[in-house]
């Protein structure tokens, strides 16, 4: 584990600490990541109850969320992004962050299962799904955690962003969050799903897009 801008990462992550420091801003004395995309997304929240945050990796967002959510709950598979991220966010909460936090070591696709994760060494953030397999990471329906009052979803599962949506159909269809979802070119393809699945399939739900972010995009229930 290694530490930077007063956040911790993976040993070894070159590619968060330069677009960190090329990139990102200082929060509350410590470095940040798509900060400007958080908070394009949240303009577009009507409560602050519930936020997932699905992909949480180190908790670079969950960071941030929880100053403004009474709950977070974050799901990640990476047991060494699980160890930074209760780190960066013990640090938060004991600078007087309010909301509480959840971290489920899972992925979140459409069916019950077990899968692989691929890494990237220099680049944590780039970890996937790799293939299913019979015994390995747990992989979970966003449905049967029993989620309430979620108001947000927040999406960065590298190209598996669609399966992780129709896991969790109920819990939308209940409580309509704002969501914003990553759709980079070729991500989802990987899994032979058209790269704008995950948005047209919101759509399909009355969903429209309200803002399109360099490869993500925030959806309110029309």
């Amino acid at each position: 584990m290694i530490e930077h801008q007063g956040v911790f990462l993976p040993e070894g992550e070159t590619h968060l600490t330069k677009w960190m420091t090329d990139n990102g801003e200082i929060v509350d004395g410590r470095g940040s990541y798509q900060i400007k995309k958080l908070r394009a997304a949240l303009k577009h929240c009507r409560q602050f109850r519930t936020a997932v945050d699905v992909g949480g990796h180190c908790g670079l967002w969950s960071m941030q969320l929880v100053k403004q959510f009474a709950l977070v709950h974050a799901f990640e598979p990476v047991a060494a992004h699980r160890d930074c991220f209760a780190r960066n966010l013990d640090a938060v909460i004991a600078d007087g962050a309010k909301g509480r936090h959840m971290l489920h070591a899972c992925a979140l696709g459409d069916h019950e299962g077990h899968v692989v994760i691929d890494s990237a060494p220099s680049s944590s953030g780039d970890s996937r799904v790799g293939g299913e397999v019979a015994e390995g990471i747990p992989l979970c329906r966003l449905d049967t955690f029993g989620l309430h009052d979620v108001d947000f979803i927040k999406l960065d599962c590298e190209g598996y962003e669609l399966f992780a949506l129709k896991g969790g159909e109920a819990t939308i269809a209940r409580d309509l969050p704002t969501i914003i979802v990553e759709q980079k070119p070729g991500r989802a393809q990987r899994f032979g799903l058209p790269e704008l699945g995950a948005v047209e399939w919101l759509q399909s739900l009355g969903y429209k897009c309200v803002e399109k972010l360099s490869g993500d995009f925030v959806m309110v229930p029309g």
